[in-house]
């Protein structure tokens, strides 16, 4: 059983043990892949937002609809725990769903439209975060 007093470091002087959190703590900061997830996070956001603007609906463009809905909602969730319990193995996920959002065009024949422009560009944001959040 432990108390606040046995888990005291009363060997090291009090400036010696701030400054030694103080550098902890910028360690963390410098390294940390929270502004990257962020991006990732919010492009999926904009992935199933973005039917709407962009008219998938319109064009009758359901499968391209379902696909970016699921990929959007499938990396919201991937990313949001990642940055809740950091996982390295779960950036394996975010960028093979990047991936899909990069062949998704031609699997799918899109041609080339508004849909195919925004999942090239979704999916290659998408990719370029996480291989930035898993190297930091």
């Amino acid at each position: 059983m432990t108390s606040f007093i046995s888990d005291q470091d009363f060997t090291t002087p009090a400036h010696a043990r701030v400054t030694a959190d103080v550098e902890e703590r910028t360690e963390r900061r410098e390294s940390s892949p929270a502004p990257f997830l962020a991006v990732v996070f919010l492009a999926s956001v904009w992935l199933v937002v973005s039917a709407v603007p962009i008219g998938y609906i319109g064009a009758a463009r359901y499968d391209v609809f379902w696909g970016d809905t699921v990929v959007g909602v499938a990396v919201a969730i991937v990313t949001m725990v990642r940055m809740l319990r950091p996982t390295p193995a779960l950036a394996w996920v975010t960028a093979g769903l990047g991936g899909w959002l990069l062949i998704a065009p031609l699997v799918l024949q899109y041609g080339w439209s508004a849909p195919t422009a925004n999942d090239l560009a979704v999916g290659l944001v998408m990719l370029i975060c996480t291989g930035l959040s898993a190297a930091s």
